[in-house]
């Protein structure tokens, strides 16, 4: 009796752990088993995630396809479907020549919508002047600008014959020169070498656009930049790196240059993306710090989160999404990208995993949509899924991110959310920046207000 009591204990104690393992780690290993195809680069995958991009920018969007509770947002997610869209037609073509022919022109389209009054109207909301039209004044409009600019000369790096392309009465490559002469001058009379996005609102990942768009620009015409684009870096590493984590600072005060946000995973792991198109080593340095600061796994699937380890979690903004667990939506999505660009391929994996679990994929009449992100979270896993082109093969990445071979603030003091966007549930996603930030840009003297 005792034998046979002890045997049907342990039989339901092996059932329970199997039973247990498979909840764990089947519903991984299920959404993980297209991530190979998508980190070789394979070309079906691709062309399904690419038409269902297609179709919407064919749709011609508008603010109003956007519901983020805030006009400004709502213009800002516009901009950035076509932008992402841009970038993720533009290195389709590159890594499959066959359709390149075919994705130059979407990308061209994505250049045109940019470039159309209503999609330019959220900056020239913000700036009171349109970002285009005032590229002689001293409006920074880094944003806007440095996005635009960075798509701009990639595809006339994809096309050299954009030159003879016209929009408005001048080529898209006189535009690129012209946005990219705008950007330097603004760049060599600001008093903290970065500009701002908004007024008195500075985003050093927004200036690694930037600045990644000059080093664009100055790869296609032969300009030889590098004493500026060299000091631009020293500047980034020196006061807009965290030194104790090795992320990149979230904001910066607008006159004195001071941080105004903590080191965060959002801005880093976009700011991985952009730089990896000028400064492929500065990319990996940001890339190991992520590694290194803000990776985890919960039953196989991987997360990034917003916060490194020694600064508490201060939940989401409209910058990292919704945060669970500490883990951002956005740093997740956005190091996709970074992990095909380093050849990570273990964490690629795993991220990809989350992003199909999170996205719900549907394919559909031979296009791949991911119904909880809509346009704009197409363009953007668009985007990070076909960054860098096909690996030439994954390098070692340890968890201290450390590779087998090359490839702040302590609190939160002072700091206020600022334009809230409302959620599902009653909550909020605010952009947050700093108080004195906006006591600043009041400050007609220059001197910092509360020093």
């Amino acid at each position: 009796m005792m034998i046979n009591f002890k045997q049907g204990l342990l039989r339901a104690l092996v059932s329970t752990a199997l039973f247990i393992i498979g909840v764990s780690f089947v519903p991984y290993l299920w959404c993980s088993r297209g991530a190979g195809a998508w980190y070789r680069g394979d070309v079906a995958v691709q062309r399904e995630l690419a038409r269902g991009v297609e179709c919407w920018v064919s749709q011609g969007l508008t603010r109003d396809s956007f519901h983020t509770g805030s006009s400004h947002f709502d213009g800002e997610w516009l901009f950035g479907t076509y932008l992402m869209a841009g970038l993720g037609f533009v290195q389709t073509a590159k890594e499959h020549p066959e359709f390149r022919e075919h994705d130059a022109k979407l990308a061209k389209v994505c250049i045109e919508r940019i470039l159309s009054t209503d999609v330019r109207a959220f900056d020239k909301e913000m700036w009171s002047n349109d970002p285009i039209e005032s590229l002689s004044t001293d409006s920074d409009h880094a944003a806007f600008l440095g996005y635009f600019n960075l798509l701009l000369g990639l595809y006339r790096e994809l096309e050299p014959q954009s030159g003879t392309i016209t929009l408005n009465g001048s080529s898209l490559a006189e535009l690129n020169d012209h946005i990219t002469d705008a950007l330097i001058r603004r760049i060599e009379r600001s008093p903290i070498s970065l500009l701002e996005s908004y007024p008195n609102e500075v985003y050093p990942v927004d200036n690694c656009a930037v600045i990644a768009s000059i080093g664009v620009n100055s790869r296609v015409t032969g300009v030889d930049r590098r004493a500026f684009l060299d000091r631009f870096y020293e500047v980034l590493k020196s006061k807009y790196i965290d030194h104790r984590s090795g992320l990149l600072i979230q904001a910066a005060l607008a006159r004195s240059g001071e941080c105004a946000d903590a080191p965060r995973g959002s801005g880093t792991s976009l700011g991985i993306y952009f730089l990896s198109f000028s400064n492929m080593e500065l990319s990996a340095e940001l890339y190991r710090a992520v590694r290194r600061e803000l990776v985890g796994t919960v039953f196989g699937f991987g997360g990034i989160k917003e916060y490194p380890r020694d600064l508490p979690n201060e939940g989401g903004d409209i910058d990292s999404g919704p945060v669970v667990f500490g883990y951002g939506l956005s740093p997740t999505g956005f190091l996709i990208g970074g992990c095909r660009i380093h050849h990570d391929k273990e964490l690629f994996k795993r991220l990809y995993a989350t992003a199909y679990a999170m996205g719900a994929p549907y394919r559909h009449d031979g296009r791949l949509n991911f119904v909880t992100g809509a346009s704009l979270g197409d363009a953007i896993l668009f985007a990070m899924l076909t960054a860098g082109g096909a690996p030439d093969g994954p390098v070692s990445i340890g968890r201290d991110g450390s590779p087998s071979r090359p490839s702040s603030l302590s609190n939160a003091e002072g700091r206020t959310p600022r334009r809230c966007v409302p959620t599902i549930g009653g909550g909020q996603l605010c952009r947050q920046i700093s108080t004195k930030n906006l006591l600043a840009g009041s400050d007609t003297k220059g001197k910092e207000a509360g020093q």
